[in-house]
């Protein structure tokens, strides 16, 4: 159980949408008739057994993350319902950071002043293109106007943090000059934070079925490399920092939530194939409502599987996580002390993918590029490192 008397990270996963987009492989599905108040009964039910094991005593709601599928699409009354529930955990901090995903088509005016007014801070909007081409090549449902309406009608709602994702590694013609104008748009609108999103093509999804039957749907390796250098470039002139390998934010406007995530921190998550982790252990959720909803009226664990992180084991989720920051990770790291693992930081720096910077190691722009791949390799440099038997310091609760 995550232990009491820190602050609490609460991610909800609320699993309807309108419709499952090609290429989506989290859990969703149709918001049809009795599934909302299905899923708030169990919701409820979760959060009471949490309660009862104390879960929440001594706590402090610090972040709060509202994802899914679509959590916009919400009735006006499982709204109310599930904030209640989901803010009556713990008493909430000062500066409590509450984050709703939407569709633009859901994020009316009169939906984000009602949001804002409930005390959401942070809207994360579900952009992913400001071109008609691309946005039906991903079968998205909002248009072009409706992706900028929904920005700016956050912006007068007071939403004091305004996110959205962009997509790029998309296989349509003319892609480099919309490309450069999804950017220009994004960044003349009034956001705070930008999620970028390479397309990859994962199993189980319309796209895979596409893929498989010879479909031409991502860019070759240097295309995609180049629209995330010129992402880069373009948050860099709109004075946005660039703080984890996929996100950009003014200063002073980073995702705290997910900022938790990147460090490590026990964050809980509640939901139908929702994720948690207590500092040594990692759990979800079964990905079906009405399993998830059964277990929880007949008493029984709603969990899929619960993993123990052994010291390896979190050394190198740790060190992964950490590279993905701007921050990097401290060059004391356990996987970064072996003879093997110098050697080639060593080779790394001298080729322009890491830097050092006092006591710390991070990736560079060049670096982030080939992330998955640095890891590989600094992972197998010394096999040996750390022990299995004993938790190396710093990783341990």
């Amino acid at each position: 159980m995550i232990a009491p008397g820190t602050d609490l990270h609460l991610y909800v996963h609320v699993p309807f949408c309108a419709r499952r987009c090609p290429y989506c492989h989290f859990y969703n599905l149709g918001h049809a008739d009795g599934r909302e108040a299905l899923y708030l009964d169990a919701l409820e039910a979760e959060l009471a057994a949490w309660r009862r094991e104390g879960a929440f005593d001594g706590r402090r709601l610090a972040t709060l993350y509202w994802g899914g599928g679509t959590p916009s699409i919400l009735t006006a009354g499982g709204f109310q319902r599930l904030a209640r529930a989901t803010l009556g955990v713990a008493p909430r901090a000062a500066d409590l950071e509450w984050t709703i995903e939407a569709n633009p088509d859901d994020a009316t005016p009169g939906r984000m002043a009602a949001w804002h007014a409930a005390g959401a801070s942070r809207i994360s909007i579900g952009v992913q293109s400001f071109d008609a081409q691309r946005l039906a090549f991903l079968e998205r449902v909002h248009g072009v106007q409706a992706a900028r309406a929904a920005v700016e009608s956050a912006a007068r709602a007071g939403f004091p943090d305004i996110s959205v994702d962009l997509m790029f590694n998309l296989a349509v013609p003319g892609r480099r000059r919309a490309w450069a104008r999804d950017l220009a748009v994004a960044f003349d609108l009034p956001i705070t934070h930008l999620s970028l999103y390479g397309l990859t093509i994962e199993p189980g999804t319309g796209f895979a079925a596409r893929a498989d039957r010879g479909a031409v749907l991502t860019t070759p390796d240097a295309a995609a490399a180049a629209e995330y250098r010129a992402a880069c470039r373009a948050a860099r002139r709109a004075g946005f920092e660039h703080y984890e390998v996929s996100s950009f934010a003014r200063p002073g406007h980073r995702s705290r939530h997910n900022q938790a995530y990147w460090r490590s921190v026990p964050y809980l998550g509640v939901g139908p194939a929702a994720h948690s982790f207590d500092g040594r252990r990692r759990w979800a959720n079964v990905a079906s409502l009405t399993g998830w909803a059964e277990a929880l009226s007949t008493g029984g664990d709603p969990r899929a599987f619960v993993e123990e992180l052994y010291p390896r084991e979190r050394a190198i989720e740790t060190l992964y996580l950490g590279l993905r920051r701007a921050e990097g990770v401290p060059s004391d790291h356990p996987l970064l002390v072996g003879p093997g693992a110098r050697a080639l930081l060593a080779s790394l720096v001298a080729s322009g993918h890491v830097h050092r910077e006092e006591n710390r190691v991070a990736c560079t722009g060049r670096g982030l590029l080939v992330l998955d791949e640095i890891l590989e390799r600094l992972v197998g440099a010394d096999p040996g490192v750390p022990s299995s038997a004993e938790a190396p310091a710093g990783l341990s609760d």
